[in-house]
């Protein structure tokens, strides 16, 4: 076959394998970009370079100039963690910010052309075998041997942070390393400065004349370590040898600092050699100079630094008149920053038992409101007495006053000097805990104090914001209640500022994770400045992320957005932070609104809420409030935790159940984190199908406990497809930290899912309408207000839980009615004996007798209850290994019933005997009456022939009162206690409708006293019946629909005039028994109306909530009324003091007509 046949063109031999002349050096890309950008932009790009393992640039060269710039300020915002070798034993580890963290720094250069790539060298160097990595940019890269145009002079820098791991680890400490891209000859001012910061420099290079000699030369009396990599056979030629050894005590060289590279050396040999050297290095106490150290020798040398520029110096000193101040964190916060803490954490907990009443016990309902709102008036008082510190002055002049650039600056040197404090406290506290927990024998209080300081050793921006935020709060507070004037008020700048900084892409506390608490008037206030800022067009949809703590929720989030949420130092995200991104106006009218607001909250189940009794209140709460909030969910899963995702949703739909609405229907996307294979979403399909199985029974549960008629599912509450809305997203990480870069899937599929996000906002934007700031903010009220009256769901793990535990407490009820009902029957027969006895036989025997009695009586019934207990929790009903925990508490409830009926019944009998007393006493003073009456007329008389004048009626009347009074005092009877029945009838419906979630508490918080409530026909509402159970039936059956809501109707209303007349029977036989009212009468009628509330022509009825509540407030309105009259008729008949008042007239007469 000839040459022609092949197709071989002449020029061959001379054909370049690629052609590079229309591609760009990823380096001169790089640096175009990083002069092309501001400081910030700058911040970011290299942020996101680290978290690739990429080397950074630290020494920038300038385009037009030969001047090159540090880049000291890009780098400030990388933190880095690793466990030096010291600390592999204890398993301990290192967190620094990177630009402050001293290590030795090793460098490398050439000198003169080589022909191999000093780059790739170094990327085997750092990286473990068997997991290459490409740190820094090599000519064998994809268009990595294209010539450089701008890079030429860069110096990169890489680090290596070892694992604490033995033998994998490649160096025992922290190590740096630069790579000076081009010839040092071309770039001396570059390859000064390493010379003056590095332990040793590398030199890479063919052979050393003349020429390099007298340069090297130049470096002499540096404390730095020279080596030399020699390439192929270059140092056997005479000439370099000689130079060589010229240098050799110029530059203190030995043996070991010759590094020869041959044709035929082994690649990875080569490495380990080079990976040996830099290890004798660093065992040689080298110097340590951190990235901030760095810039004074920059400044001798003429370097520019990116810091230098006056706004950045500006702002720093700002930031430094706060941070110098700062040395303990847990002090300087409860010290400088005095709205919060404690103080806050109650005014928290009294605004929520303002909506829940727990701890109302006898306390009357207006009584109880009126002391708790005092206690809040106090607090918010105590709040006020405190003044701006120095500290604050100077944040807020700092975002106040600064422009938008000195502004942001300050605000990120707060953030670095803030953190930087903040790992100091905590990194001594951690010490002090693991020293701690070595002794034993040491006090648990000294650990629950330790504890205490860790989680208060958190400090950011938000804490400064959310101090603001109070003293806003505080004032507006003051001006509500009338103890300041409008024109007092010096806050009133502060919501304008906070919208600023949110238009400027900083994020906004809306959740305080602390006290589980929204400052409304706070949030609404700021986010109304945000509406007028904006003109008004403030269409917004809201996105939000749910997951246990720690499985990269807001990595997601920032990955997905590239935002920087508020995350304290030394622990995750508390609370809730909202951050605004504007949506492009090109694709504004496609997705139907103007921003995008992104809610990132705390994870769920955090360790150092792990052990408080309401950690499920604290998850529940911030959970429910955060989805209710949202347009989307992604529900953000790994395997290990899907349990506690799968409880927490569960919580919110039932939550959502027992709200009077759930208003928009959130839809939910799954994230499966930690999920690489490409089979996943398949594989993975009968786990989905369960998953839904599991939520569907969860809400159909949850729906049957809250009485709702509709068989409910899952998607009812929550807009989920299981096909559609399920993601499984690799590993974050490809490797292991701390030298694993980011994992190229991860953002891949985290960018499908945002493309995803975006199509699916653009398909709905025409069925659902987003809201604009006000509309949010009415929202939030009305999800916020819920929440706070919502006193008995959130307490629980899951729905099956509270199902359960509800079944328990529907039993025990019944169990506690039968207890008392024993009782009251015992004293009523008590009651009856001491009627018919004889005064003078009530003495102290009978007492005895009668406490001994009631002793006995009281023990069988109260070991029935426990013995019914005891019965339930072996019968085998669903779930009860749920609530085993519960148990205990049921069995004190048991007993504190027994107590409570012992003191009922023994107050009981005395005050019959008592009464029986008293009506002897009452009886037998009649007659001494008249003789003391007589004795006085007479008295009166002599008095007055004695002294010739003649009294008139009105002195008569004045005379007789006088001895009435002084008879009265002289017989020392004591009256009966006049009770509120009105107050004890509102307390036991309270009690009766504890339980039965939010929205039916407003109601009862709402309701008028029942003393309010008139004599009147109970009349139907249309809120009385649940007209979503017709939403079924098609357009063409709505006649029907009609017909069977007036059926409805009708029914509802005859039935509920018959319990009414039923229960109104009770009331009147009562009454007429002429005794005194007792709680169980109350009670009795309750258990009447619920019996007939769970009679199957009732359920099928399709009542509502507030039906339920009104009937009540009627019925024992009425019966209240009733009571209260026949405790008034009891008492006028059997005081002993209201029977004489009776006969005061008649004897007044006797006296007159005696006279």
């Amino acid at each position: 076959m000839d040459k022609e046949e092949l197709d071989i063109p002449e020029d061959f031999s001379f054909l370049s394998d690629t052609d590079t002349s229309d591609s760009l050096h990823t380096l001169d890309v790089l640096c175009a970009i990083l002069l092309s950008s501001d400081s910030f932009l700058q911040q970011e790009i290299l942020s996101k370079m680290s978290m690739c393992q990429f080397a950074l640039p630290l020494l920038l060269p300038a385009l037009d100039t030969p001047k090159c710039t540090l880049l000291l300020w890009a780098m400030r915002d990388i933190v880095r963690k690793w466990r030096p070798h010291s600390l592999a034993e204890s398993r301990g580890f290192r967190e620094e910010s990177l630009v402050l963290t001293a290590m030795p720094t090793i460098s490398f250069v050439r000198i003169g052309n080589c022909s191999f790539s000093k780059s790739h060298l170094l990327n085997g160097v750092l990286s473990p075998s068997q997991q290459h990595h490409d740190f820094f940019v090599h000519r064998d890269m994809e268009s990595g041997n294209v010539p450089r145009a701008i890079a030429d002079g860069l110096v990169e820098i890489s680090w290596y942070f070892p694992g604490g791991m033995g033998n994998s680890d490649l160096f025992l400490e922290p190590v740096a390393v630069t790579n000076l891209h081009g010839d040092i000859e071309s770039h001396w001012v570059q390859f000064s400065f390493l010379t003056e910061v590095s332990s040793a420099v590398f030199i890479v290079t063919e052979s050393i004349s003349e020429r390099e000699y007298a340069l090297l030369s130049s470096v002499q009396g540096s404390a730095t370590k020279y080596y030399f990599i020699f390439n192929n056979q270059a140092g056997k030629a005479k000439e370099p040898l000689e130079f060589l050894k010229k240098l050799v005590p110029v530059l203190k060289l030995n043996k070991s600092h010759m590094l020869w590279k041959g044709g035929t050396t082994n690649k990875a040999q080569f490495v380990n050699v080079l990976q040996s050297a830099i290890a004798a290095v660093m065992k040689s106490s080298p110097k340590r100079v951190s990235i901030e150290a760095m810039a004074e020798t920059a400044h001798e040398l003429g370097i520019q630094v990116d810091e230098d520029n006056k706004e950045c110096q500006t702002a720093n000193t700002y930031a430094k008149e706060i941070t110098a101040q700062i040395k303990d964190v847990a002090k300087y916060k409860r010290e400088k920053l005095r709205l919060q803490g404690e103080t806050w954490r109650n005014l928290a907990e009294v605004e929520k038992e303002l909506c829940r009443m727990r701890k109302q016990g006898d306390t009357p309902l207006e009584k109880y409101k009126s002391q708790l709102k005092k206690k809040l008036m106090d607090l918010r008082a105590q709040q006020n007495k405190h003044d701006l510190t120095d500290g604050l002055i100077t944040f807020i002049t700092g975002i106040r006053l600064l422009p938008p650039m000195e502004k942001h600056y300050f605000l990120k040197w707060m953030k670095f000097g803030l953190d930087h404090i903040a790992r100091e406290n905590l990194s001594k506290l951690r010490d002090q805990y693991k020293e701690k927990c070595k002794n034993s024998k040491d006090d648990p209080k000294m650990f629950a104090e330790l504890d205490k300081l860790i989680s208060a050793s958190s400090l950011g921006v938000e804490h400064f914001m959310r101090e603001l935020g109070q003293f806003y709060e505080v004032e507006c507070s003051m001006v509500k209640e009338g103890k300041m004037a409008e024109s007092q008020r010096q806050f009133t700048h502060l919501p304008g500022i906070a919208a600023d900084l949110m238009l400027e892409g900083f994020p906004m506390e809306i959740i305080d994770g602390d006290v589980s608490n929204i400052p409304l008037q706070w949030v609404t206030d700021v986010l109304s400045q945000l509406h007028a800022k904006l003109g008004g067009r403030s269409k917004m949809l809201v996105l939000m992320v749910l997951g246990v703590q720690s499985t990269g929720k807001s990595t997601l989030l920032n990955t997905m957005f590239g935002l920087q949420f508020a995350v304290s130092c030394g622990r995750c995200t508390r609370g809730a932070f909202m951050l605004l991104i504007k949506v492009a106006e090109n694709f504004q009218q496609e997705v139907g609104s103007d921003f995008i607001l992104v809610i990132d909250r705390e994870g769920l189940k955090a360790p150092e809420l792990a052990k408080l009794e309401n950690s499920y209140q604290h998850d529940n709460e911030l959970a429910t409030l955060v989805i209710g909030l949202s347009d989307i969910t992604i529900v953000n899963m790994a395997m290990e935790n899907a349990t506690e995702m799968k409880d927490v949703l569960q919580i919110v739909v039932h939550a959502f159940l027992r709200m009077e609405k759930i208003g928009k229907k959130t839809n939910c996307q799954f994230v499966h984190q930690n999920v690489s294979d490409v089979s996943a979403h398949e594989q993975n399909m009968r786990d989905r199908k369960h998953l839904l199985e599991q939520l569907n029974e969860m809400t159909k549960a949850a729906a049957n406990m809250e009485k709702k008629c509709k068989e409910m599912k899952f998607s009812d509450i929550m807009d989920y497809d299981l096909e559609k809305h399920n993601w499984y997203i690799p590993a974050l990480w490809h490797g292991v930290p701390p030298m694993a870069p980011v994992n190229l899937g991860y953002s891949q599929k985290v960018y499908e899912l945002k493309k995803y996000l975006f199509e699916f906002l653009k398909d709905c934007s025409q069925e659902r309408t987003p809201n604009d700031i006000p509309q949010f903010l009415e929202w939030v009220r009305s999800l916020w207000n819920a929440v706070k009256h919502e006193n008995f769901i959130f307490s629980f793990r899951n729905s099956l839980v509270a199902e359960a535990y509800n079944q328990l407490s529907v039993k025990y009820a019944e169990w506690e009615w039968g207890f008392r009902k024993e009782i009251h029957f015992w004293v009523s027969e008590k009651e009856t004996f001491i009627q018919n006895q004889p005064p003078d036989k009530l003495d102290t025997s009978v007492s005895i007798r009668l406490k001994s009695e009631a002793q006995e009586k009281l023990r069988q019934e109260a070991e029935k209850i426990l013995n019914h207990l005891q019965q339930y929790f072996e019968s085998g009903a669903a779930n009860l290994h749920l609530i085993e925990k519960y148990k205990e508490d049921f069995r004190r409830s048991a007993n504190s019933l027994r107590n409570e009926l012992e003191s009922y019944s023994f107050s009981k009998w005395q005050e019959a005997i008592h009464i029986k007393k008293g009506q002897h006493k009452t009886d037998s003073v009649l007659s001494e009456y008249k003789r003391k009456i007589e004795e006085k007329v007479d008295g009166l008389l002599n008095h007055c022939r004695k002294s010739n004048c003649k009294l008139n009626n009105d002195e008569l009347e004045k005379e007789f009162e006088n001895m009435w009074t002084e008879t009265l005092s002289e017989l020392s009877l004591i009256p009966l206690q006049r009770r509120n029945i009105f107050e004890d009838v509102e307390f036991q419906l309270r009690r009766d409708l504890a339980d039965r979630g939010s929205a039916v508490w407003k109601m009862l918080q709402d309701a008028k006293s029942l003393c309010a409530y008139e004599t009147q026909n109970f009349k139907m509402k249309k809120e009385y019946l649940d007209l979503k159970v017709f939403r079924g039936y098609k357009p063409s059956i709505s006649g029907l629909k009609e017909f069977l809501t007036q059926e409805c109707w009708h029914k509802t209303e005859a039935l509920a005039k018959s319990l009414i007349e039923e229960c109104n029977s009770y009331t009147d036989g009562k009454v007429n028994g002429k005794a005194d009212y007792d709680e169980t009468y109350c009670r009795e009628l309750l258990r009447m109306i619920n019996e007939w509330l769970q009679q199957a022509d009732v359920q099928n009825l399709h009542t509502t909530a507030c039906f339920a509540v009104d009937l009540k407030l009627h019925i024992l309105g009425d019966a209240a009324r009733a009571f209260q009259t026949m405790h008034e008729e009891f008492i006028k008949e059997n005081d002993p003091l209201q029977r004489l008042g009776k006969l005061k007239p008649q004897y007044l007469s006797t006296f007159k007509a005696l006279y």
